[in-house]
């Protein structure tokens, strides 16, 4: 018997957009008109990129990858003035904020900073292991094609006309998406309708009703298993997310993981053509990694 992908997830999104506004109602002293500035661009770009990967938007918070240099160049100011407003931001919780490292030429680079942006008032953003472990970008790949870094972005700006000098918040977005483009083109859902929909959504499987989280796991469990061609193996699929989900009960982020290993996935049957046990290669990354569902 084969499956094919449900036309549509039956968890509800919530309908409520998170503001800034309503995060920094929660502030006790007004913030300096540039913190605030500040905070207002990484809100949104972590809420546009939410959406874009189609998260839901109940998380207390979302974790970004940006490029210092280019949130500084669209807000107008110097690095060391974004650096000394977002002191203020980390000390209030709005936002947690790291240098992020990959390995280029056998040495470690930083790559970007990681964001974790507050959607939600009294939450103090904070950044896990596995946010400051997960590949968010080929630095090597992007180095190689001569466009796809800060630098040469803003090298590129040099030689433009002063009024175009200038980075937009959608090319923030961009960025946040897919770690190196600042493509203009409006960045859009691109998994609707796929198995990255579910991949994505992962996390909602946490708020399902418990009367209905049987009939959910079953849905996902046929998308991933149909999205990663291994239909035959469905009932491995709810294994893993029945798994996950216990996991999460005990405060483990399983869901989190199993959602970078199954990005992880996508690429390599993308790479390993023929490639016939998926869900086995799946179990084997997990356990090589300590991430692998206790039983």
């Amino acid at each position: 018997m084969s499956y094919t992908i449900p036309p549509t997830v039956t968890v509800r999104l919530s309908l409520t957009t998170p503001t800034p506004e309503h995060v920094l109602e929660g502030v006790e002293a007004p913030l300096h008109s540039t913190a605030e500035r500040i905070y207002r661009a990484l809100h949104g770009v972590a809420l546009a990129t939410a959406q874009a990967k189609a998260q839901a938007l109940t998380v207390s918070q979302v974790v970004i990858h940006q490029a210092v240099e280019l949130v500084a160049l669209h807000l107008g100011i110097s690095r060391v003035t974004f650096y000394k407003h977002l002191a203020t931001l980390k000390r209030l919780g709005l936002v947690a904020a790291r240098g992020h490292v990959s390995s280029y030429g056998g040495l470690a680079r930083k790559d970007g900073t990681l964001f974790a942006v507050a959607l939600k008032t009294g939450h103090r953003a904070r950044l896990r292991y596995d946010d400051l472990k997960h590949k968010w970008r080929d630095l090597a790949g992007d180095i190689a094609s001569g466009t796809r870094t800060a630098w040469s972005v803003l090298q590129g700006l040099q030689s433009k006309d002063s009024k175009e000098r200038e980075i937009s918040q959608a090319q923030l977005v961009a960025w946040a998406v897919n770690p190196g483009s600042i493509d203009k083109t409006p960045v859009t859902s691109d998994c609707k309708g796929t198995v990255r929909e579910y991949v994505y959504s992962l996390d909602l499987l946490i708020g399902t009703h418990p009367k209905q989280r049987a009939e959910t796991v079953n849905q996902y469990a046929q998308a991933l298993a149909a999205g990663y061609g291994d239909s035959t193996n469905l009932n491995f699929w709810r294994w893993l997310l029945w798994r996950a989900l216990n996991s999460e009960r005990d405060g483990i982020p399983m869901l989190y993981r199993l959602q970078n290993a199954l990005t992880r996935l996508q690429a390599d049957i993308e790479e390993w053509q023929g490639l016939k046990k998926p869900g086995a290669l799946l179990i084997t990354r997990m356990r090589m990694n300590n991430i692998y569902p206790e039983t």
